[in-house]
């Protein structure tokens, strides 16, 4: 009777075995003999067959992991401890040899869930594989100043766009949220050289930029010079053209009066004609006077006469 108490208090705990929980952030993935049941168990208490006939896998879909590739070597020159990791190197396509640090970050795919957990030994070895693999295929088509320095951001989304692809390709069972090359550093043997590269192409932007704003500034100042000889060239020929309008108003309002003196019958057109041309000549002459302001010396012998012969029919 006490053995069959016993038998039956540990029977109770063997099928106890079935119950089991699922934290509130994770999702259960349970196995029935081997076979995946779907869909997921949700958060809370559930009841399944006894272990071995079944077994539950507990996943957290929300949680994004990171995987970090290489570490930079650190320079025996300073008091820091190497690091025992392996260093990441890859060889760019010109031929140099860089050391890249590279954090990957991820989610379990709830849909292909399956494939992560049971579709290899280790996927996140096959992960980093893939990303290696990804990453040195990249590199080894760039030159060492596009990994380095100049093109990071279109090295990262290259990256990530080619290892989604493989990684769905290869049914890893993972949703890549990004993958970024956080740090591109030489080996330490060769710093030095990097060094003075990147100071003579600092000397060569700084020397473009001040001969650019050098060339602004003159640009500018013969703009500026071009634009008052354009703007004096034009108030000269507005005042000439207005004076040489003016003159031409006056000569018409002349020939009129001309006609309407010989139509009158006053004077004829010809003696209308010249009185208007001596008194013209007479202001041109004081004119001229004016701004020569010359002395004429006479001989006393010789007398000149200064006055205008006077127009015909004029007493």
């Amino acid at each position: 009777m006490k053995s069959l108490i016993v038998f039956a208090i540990a029977f109770a705990i063997y099928l106890s075995t079935g119950l089991y929980t699922v934290p509130a952030n994770e999702k259960g993935v349970v196995r029935r003999f081997g076979r995946v049941i779907t869909p997921v168990r949700s958060s809370g208490l559930h009841i399944e067959l006894p272990w071995p006939l079944a077994r539950v896998d507990r996943v957290n879909f929300n949680e994004v992991r990171t995987l970090s590739l290489g570490e930079i070597e650190a320079d025996p020159n300073f008091l820091i401890p190497m690091t025992a990791a392996r260093p990441s190197t890859f060889l760019t396509g010109d031929k140099n040899l860089l050391l890249l640090k590279i954090n990957v970050q991820y989610r379990v795919s709830e849909e292909h869930v399956v494939d992560w957990l049971y579709g290899s030994m280790s996927p996140i070895q096959r992960l980093q594989l893939l990303v290696e693999t990804t990453t040195t295929d990249i590199v080894s088509r760039c030159g060492v100043d596009f990994v380095h320095t100049q093109g990071l951001a279109e090295l990262n989304n290259r990256l990530l766009r080619d290892v989604r692809q493989q990684a769905a390709k290869l049914r890893l069972g993972c949703d890549v949220e990004q993958v970024t090359v956080d740090r591109a550093e030489p080996p330490a043997r060769a710093k030095a050289e990097f060094l003075d590269v990147s100071n003579a192409r600092a000397d060569m932007a700084r020397s473009i930029h001040e001969a650019r704003g050098y060339a602004e500034q003159k640009l500018a100042e013969s703009q500026a010079d071009a634009r008052k000889v354009t703007d004096d060239a034009e108030q000269i020929r507005h005042a000439r053209t207005s004076a040489a309008a003016g003159s031409a108003d006056r000569f018409r309002l002349l020939t009129a009066q001309i006609q309407r003196d010989a139509e009158s019958g006053n004077r004829t057109y010809a003696d209308s004609k010249q009185l208007v041309m001596n008194r013209l000549t007479l202001e041109t002459l004081q004119e001229v006077f004016n701004v020569a302001k010359m002395k004429i010396v006479l001989d006393a012998e010789h007398p000149v006469d200064l006055t205008f012969p006077p127009s015909r029919g004029e007493k």
